[in-house]
């Protein structure tokens, strides 16, 4: 069996949040068998769907090649926001090669499919890709193979190397991690899942800008050189009221490649919406201290050079410290620095920008396509973003607790600030 070093990906194994949520409404006649046939020979064309995730005895972990897993394809008999609150808690057996569920519903026109994917097999455009390929498979079109490739970290820029004090401290945590080094197995996983997932749930919705609003605002984009991205940060840190720490994922695929992968990185930007400016020129600082750190590779690859710096198992172990019964003095340090005890950001935002797909393949169209990001330890509230045609669907991803109302609110006031610009 052929097995593959996991680097960059090791934050997603022992991850308890890790769900990626497509939701995807096609269009032309669809029946049960015909969907479940174009899901099973999109999977077989997928590498990615024939790995199961491997941990050997001195804690490195692989995918490793296996027989694919068939996954659960089922009705749903319930709407698909339900279908996500309960399948979020029911933890993948990755190391058995579960890494995709579906489910699905009938429409008016077609067919509604809920794709709900764990992270470690890829990011969110990754799935739009496959998303694409069922369509051919549904239009009977020949899908290109996707073989297994990651994100070499070893290709990082030379100027993203960390500063000599952080490689030093770094250094130092792992030293005092290696005296007393847990190597956690997926046993513990599952018993941290159930822990974390005991009294805890999510809540989603959704907008659309659409039509005379998508046009409006690239409009004001296109007038006032500002990015659309930076237009809704700027809106949704407005419509905090607070000085906000914003995270945000980058793409750093190569251009043309169209497989199944993690290939992200994260920044994040500070701002207090200064209501004596106008939008125009908050949305102007915003968008300088968003390219402050994507023209820096120092800082654009930050968090990834940090991460990598940082011994795998324990990674693992600050999980398991946040979210179970671990405790260690090491892992509690990174666990609070991360955010994962308390301190999450205020806003994250995964933004998949313009979605490289065709969206019709002969007889079949996507007519609505919705992406919801996991809402992972240290945030507290998670946006996604994806636009088609003359329409950007957002969606915001909260734990339902005591701060949802307020939470809920606060998306909904931002919409309202994009919708009057």
């Amino acid at each position: 069996m052929v097995m593959t070093n996991i680097d960059k990906e090791r934050i997603w194994i022992f991850s308890p949040v890790n769900s990626i949520v497509i939701k995807v409404d096609i269009k032309g006649i669809i029946g049960e068998e015909k969907l479940k046939d174009a899901i099973s020979n999109t999977l077989n064309h997928y590498d990615m769907f024939h790995q199961k995730i491997f941990i050997d005895n001195e804690g490195k972990a692989y995918y490793k090649s296996t027989d694919m897993y068939e996954p659960i394809v089922k009705s749903m008999e319930c709407d698909w926001m339900e279908v996500v609150k309960e399948q979020e808690k029911i933890p993948f057996e990755i190391d058995k090669g579960e890494f995709i569920r579906f489910f699905y519903t009938k429409t008016e026109t077609g067919m509604s499919i809920l794709i709900i994917a764990h992270h470690i097999a890829g990011d969110g455009i990754s799935f739009a890709y496959f998303v694409e390929d069922i369509l051919r498979s549904l239009s009977g079109e020949k899908i290109e193979h996707k073989k297994l490739e990651l994100f070499n970290m070893d290709n990082l820029p030379k100027e993203a190397r960390l500063r000599a004090p952080m490689t030093w401290l770094l250094k130092y945590m792992n030293r005092n991690w290696k005296k007393t080094e847990k190597i956690f197995n997926f046993s513990d996983y599952y018993s941290m899942c159930k822990k974390y997932w005991e009294h805890k749930e999510t809540s989603i919705y959704t907008y659309y800008l659409e039509d005379e609003i998508y046009d409006s605002l690239y409009r004001y984009s296109k007038e006032n050189k500002i990015t659309i991205n930076t237009i809704i940060t700027t809106a949704l840190i407005r419509a905090s009221g607070e000085f906000s720490d914003v995270g945000m994922a980058v793409n750093i695929r190569n251009k043309g490649f169209t497989g199944m992968g993690n290939f992200a990185t994260g920044i994040s930007v500070k701002h207090q919406y200064d209501e004596k400016k106008s939008f125009a020129q908050n949305a102007r600082n915003v968008q300088r201290k968003i390219y402050d750190k994507l023209n820096n590779p120092s800082k654009k690859y930050f968090l990834l050079q940090f991460m990598r710096s940082i011994n795998p198992t324990l990674i693992d172990a600050i999980y398991f410290n946040a979210c179970g019964d671990f405790s260690n003095k090491t892992a509690e340090i990174f666990s609070k620095m991360f955010g994962y005890n308390g301190n999450p950001k205020g806003i994250s935002i995964t933004n998949l920008t313009k979605l490289p797909i065709q969206m019709k393949q002969g007889d079949y169209e996507i007519e609505n396509i919705i992406f919801v990001p996991p809402l992972v330890l240290n945030a507290r509230r998670i946006v996604g973003v994806a636009s088609y045609g003359k329409r950007i669907v957002l969606s915001l991803h909260i734990n339902n607790d005591d701060e949802a109302e307020e939470n809920r609110k606060f998306f909904y006031k931002g919409m309202e600030y994009l919708e009057n610009l």
